[in-house]
């Protein structure tokens, strides 16, 4: 082989053998690129995550602050109610009761003041009532 045949080939083994580096050096500088990214990905994901934790945490408190609020309304409103219709119902029964010993009173004094046409009106009542329940 000649002086420049061999120089040639020296020449070409060098410069694969420097392509090779490069390509060795570019493929190891995308690799760590790629794992950066990875992991700059994997951060941002993580805190991402943690951040939609801790509003979704928020909003389920403010969501059962709401719930709690509106069921004290509600609860106040439903005794507020209760306490009306109690007091309607103690009013009317107060006024039913003055009316039954109102009548009481009266039927007493029509008895007193008339013993023989209350005890016709007592019979005819109580004829009409047999007569009703017998049917």
């Amino acid at each position: 082989m000649s002086e420049s045949t061999l120089e040639s080939s020296k020449l070409a083994d060098q410069k694969l053998e420097s392509g090779t580096a490069h390509a060795k050096a570019a493929l190891d500088a995308t690799t760590a690129a790629a794992k950066e990214v990875i992991e700059t990905s994997r951060k941002h994901a993580g805190a991402a995550i943690s951040t939609s934790k801790e509003h979704l945490g928020l909003a389920a408190k403010d969501l059962s602050d709401a719930a709690t609020a509106k069921y004290t309304e509600l609860k106040t409103q439903a005794t507020n109610k209760a306490g009306e219709v109690k007091g309607r119902a103690q009013e009317a029964f107060g006024q039913a009761s003055n009316k039954a010993q109102s009548f009481q009173t009266e039927a007493e004094l029509f008895i007193r003041e008339k013993p023989l046409q209350s005890i016709g009106i007592a019979a005819g009542v109580g004829f009409i009532f047999g007569l009703i329940i017998r049917r």
